[in-house]
Parts: C-alpha cells; sequence; structure tokens
C-alpha cells in the first residue's frame, strides 16, 4: 500500500505541476492567474473536487509518468459558489496552449453531460488555442457532440464563460455559446481562427486585439457580454452574475434581504424639454434596491439598457430605454440585446420591468438594410413565450412597435402604469399628421397653417389621462410611487406560484 500510495502522490505531483515552472513564471509574467489559482479563486474555499486529475495526452501506448500531460490541460470538477454547487471547466494554457486534443475533449463532454444530469451551472475559465493538430488534424468528420450537449444545456442551469486568453476555434465558439459571457481586457481573444489562421486564410496582417478582443466583442459585435479589468475582476463577475439566478431551471432565483434604493429625486430626473435626453440609469437606481443593479452589455447597443437588479429583494431584469443614445430607439442591435436578455430571464424565472421611453423603431436606409422591422419582431417573439411576471413603466416616449416591443398593452403584465409625463401614440402627433393628412395639408391655401392646427387638434390626446380613460395602462402614477407599485405587482404575481418550476419549452421559429 505505502508503495501505491507513493507512485499516487508522485502522479498527483505532476498532475498539479501544470505545465512547469518556466511557462508558470510565464503565465504570472504576463499577469495572469494559472488555472489552478482561478478555480480556487472562482469556487468557495475548499470546495473544489476535481475530476480527471492524472487524464493526460492521446496516446496508444501505456500512459507513464514521464510522458504525462498534467490534465491534459483542462482542470475539471465541482465546487460550491456561495454555498450552491457547480461545475467548472478551467483550461490551462501552460499545458500545450490549453488546446482541444483527443482526452481534453472527452473530459470536458463529460463534464458538460455531468452539469445537465446533475442540473448545476457551468462555468467556463477559457484560455485555450483550439485544436491540437497533433491529434485532430487527420480526425475526420468534425464532431458536433459538445455543441449540441452545449445547446441542450441551455435553459436548464447557467452557463457562463470566462474568456481570460486567446481564444480560437473551438474554445472561442464554446464561450460566444454561453448564456453570459466575460472577457479580461488586454489578455482575450476570440476568434474562429488566430492571428496565423487569418494570415493564412486572408493574407491579413491582424493583432489578437483587433482580430477579437473584449472591445471588439464587448463594444461591436456583441458576442461577448462584459468586460473585466484582470482575472480576479472577471471571477467576480461571474460569482455576482450567478447570485441573481436559481440553481437551476427547476427552481426560483434566490430572495435576499431587501435594501432601500439610492436617494434619487426621480421628479427631478427628466427634463422639462421634451426632446432633451436624461440618463435611464438615474431612474433605475432610483427603483431598485440600492447597489444592486448588474448591468449586462452595457457598451454594447447603448440606445437599450438591460441588466439584473433587486426589489424588495426578490431578483428582477430591468430593460430600459436610454434617451441619451438615439433617442432609445430600436435598433437592429438594440433589439438583439433585450431579445437575448428576455430569453435569459425567461429560462431562469426572473421578472421583467420595462422602462419605456421609446421613439419607435430606427427607420432609414441603414437600418432596412440591417434587419430591423425582423430583430424587432425578434423581441415580441420573445416575449410571446415568456411566461414570467412583467411590469411596464411608461416614463416618456412610447410610440409606435418600438413600444410593443418594450412590453406595450396586452402582454399579459402584472402591471402597465405611466409616470404623468408620458406621450402615447402609433404614430408621433409631429410627423404622423404629415403623412396622415397629405392630401388636405397641401390642398390648403396655407399648407403649414394646416399642419399646426390639425398637430393641434391631435396633441392633446396622447398623454397619460387620455391612455388611462381608453384602458390601455392601468394607472397613472406619481414618480415617486413606482417601486412601490412594482413591489406590490411582484408579490401578486408570486401567488401564481402553484407548483414547482420548470425549463421553459422552446416554440415557433424566431423572426
Amino acid at each position: 500500500m505505502n508503495e501505491k500510495l507513493a507512485e499516487l502522490q508522485a502522479w498527483q505531483d505532476k498532475a498539479l505541476s501544470m505545465g512547469g515552472a518556466e511557462k508558470l513564471r510565464r503565465q504570472r509574467e504576463a499577469g495572469k492567474l494559472n488555472v489552478r489559482e482561478r478555480v480556487n479563486l472562482l469556487v468557495d474555499d475548499s470546495t473544489f473536487r476535481e475530476y480527471g486529475r492524472f487524464t493526460s495526452h492521446y496516446t496508444h501506448s501505456v500512459a507513464r509518468l514521464d510522458d504525462l500531460t498534467p490534465s491534459d490541460g483542462v482542470v475539471m470538477g465541482f465546487g460550491d459558489i456561495n454555498g450552491r454547487q457547480v461545475c467548472v471547466i478551467g483550461e490551462d494554457f501552460t499545458v500545450k496552449g490549453g488546446s482541444h486534443g483527443v482526452i481534453n475533449a472527452r473530459k470536458k463532454l463529460h463534464a458538460i453531460q455531468m452539469a445537465r444530469r446533475e442540473r448545476v451551472p457551468l462555468i467556463w475559465l477559457l484560455d485555450g488555442a483550439g485544436a491540437r493538430g497533433q491529434e485532430l488534424m487527420n480526425d475526420g468528420l468534425p464532431d458536433v457532440t459538445h455543441f449540441l450537449e452545449l445547446a441542450r444545456l441551455s435553459g436548464t442551469a447557467p452557463q457562463v464563460g470566462v474568456v481570460l486568453g486567446p481564444c480560437a476555434g473551438d474554445s472561442a465558439l464554446v464561450g460566444a455559446g454561453c448564456e453570459f459571457v466575460i472577457m479580461r481586457k488586454g489578455t482575450a481573444m476570440l476568434a474562429a481562427g488566430g492571428p496565423p489562421v487569418v494570415k493564412a486564410a486572408i493574407g491579413a496582417t491582424v493583432t489578437k486585439d483587433e482580430l477579437g478582443g473584449s472591445q471588439v466583442h464587448c463594444e461591436i459585435s456583441g458576442v461577448a457580454d462584459n468586460e473585466a479589468e484582470t482575472d480576479e475582476d472577471a471571477i467576480a463577475l461571474a460569482r455576482a452574475f450567478l447570485s441573481y439566478l436559481p440553481q437551476n431551471a427547476w427552481s426560483y432565483p434566490p430572495h435576499v434581504a431587501s435594501q432601500p434604493p439610492e436617494a434619487v429625486d426621480l421628479l427631478k430626473v427628466l427634463p422639462s424639454e421634451k426632446k432633451r435626453p436624461y440618463d435611464m440609469h438615474l431612474i433605475i437606481r432610483g427603483i431598485v434596491d440600492a447597489h444592486s443593479f448588474f448591468e449586462i452589455k452595457p457598451a454594447f447597443a447603448r440606445m437599450i439598457i438591460t441588466g439584473f437588479a433587486r426589489i424588495d429583494g426578490h431578483p428582477v431584469g430591468i430593460i430600459a430605454n436610454q434617451p441619451m443614445v438615439q433617442s432609445g430607439a430600436i435598433t437592429s442591435t438594440a433589439a438583439a440585446k433585450a431579445r437575448h436578455f428576455i430569453e435569459l430571464c425567461s429560462a431562469y424565472h426572473v421578472p421583467l420591468i420595462f422602462l419605456q421611453d421609446v421613439p419607435g423603431v430606427m427607420t432609414g436606409p441603414q437600418a432596412e438594410r440591417q434587419g430591423t422591422l425582423r430583430a424587432g419582431l425578434a423581441v415580441v417573439s420573445a416575449l410571446a413565450w415568456s411566461a414570467v411576471p412583467k411590469v411596464t413603466v411608461v416614463v416618456r416616449k412610447a410610440f409606435g412597435f418600438g413600444a410593443c416591443a418594450m412590453a406595450g398593452w396586452g402582454g399579459e403584465q402584472s402591471l402597465v402604469v405611466a409616470w404623468p409625463t408620458a406621450d402615447f401614440a402609433s404614430l408621433p402627433v409631429q410627423g404622423g399628421v404629415a403623412a396622415a393628412f397629405k392630401s388636405e395639408i397641401e390642398a390648403a391655401p396655407d399648407a403649414t397653417a394646416a399642419l399646426r392646427e390639425i398637430e393641434a387638434r391631435y396633441a392633446g390626446g396622447t398623454g397619460p389621462l387620455n391612455a388611462a380613460a381608453r384602458f390601455t395602462v392601468h394607472d397613472v402614477i406619481d414618480p415617486r410611487e413606482t417601486r412601490d407599485r412594482i413591489v406590490h405587482a411582484l408579490a401578486l404575481s408570486r401567488a401564481r406560484r402553484a407548483e414547482a418550476p420548470s425549463p421553459v419549452p422552446k416554440y415557433g421559429v424566431m423572426p
């Protein structure tokens, strides 16, 4: 037994040595933690239990200690985050660049399948260089199995991709497919192929940052969600994200102690001039529990705001127009951002709060070329299959299909309220009158006077009290009542929990 234990210790030491002292030194000099430091930082102290510690690279020979590829470049196992179990897959860049080989891939697939079976969140710590050519170059038709398994896990237990290094190929695809994607500034990359592959394929010379750095994907493409400065910051973001969600789709989001909102004077947020912008973040902060707003995709499609928060201690999803950027209009990118967030909240039973100040769907040649109509309809499609409680608050503008996409009347809400500053219409009076009464205006002796007269005729009907009279809002409220009315509506909606939750079925064909 002593001899066998000594042999076991030698294998364990080899596994824990990762890529060796020299490669670990280079990792530190790059300002990066090694994979085992990352895993230990992610999970609660002393909770990690590793699976597949003694795996090595694929070989036809008997595995021997001297030839061992430590953990074959991927650390996998289970631990706790805030007392709840999770599955962790961490790529080790110090071992063959964290590349995707036969055994490495087998471990990852097994982890995905276990996470699906055990119904636990899956966190990827990504730092891998894609396929391992020595093992996969002549491997026949590429295997899609693990991507199918990831798709099947989606919506049943949260998946988080923490991109900490230059990820290409398989690692990049896995990261992009997660439900929440974090990228570390300066070290992370997501790309189908790295700069050498790009050079060989199309002759272009690019840096990792230019090709698929955090700025590209957090600000331009929207493939990633949030940017982090350091490994520690990225891992803290992953832990914070999970705190708003249940363990899986068979449970409800966790409730914590309620906190009063920040001291924001909601009566002074909106400017006196209707067309002047303001920062919607102020209204959010004045409604939700103090310091609980966790914004998702803050740098992408900034005309719309999405993120988690807590109201009365209960997690909610916030979707709000941002008047400071393109007046808060629904663009193709804004719609894509909103649709993804609606589906995320719906999957994990998180109520949705819509704060409307929307001039409509963006129009014009560029908007049409970007497929804005289809993207906007995809938001409504997501709403159609979303069974979570919803609350709509109309702050100011609520025009046309943009208002529909932001959960307009008839969206099966628990509450629809308007502030006294709300302005409703299927078409705005300005511009709408000119289109609807074109012939009458052109036939008038004074076209300008006729336009102004007709605009004045319709202007009085776009306010909130007329909407309340027509029962397209439940109530018109003092802005200071907003939080209290939302708290009441959410408490009302929780009464519908007559049975345990379960994963949300997916129907229809997304526009």
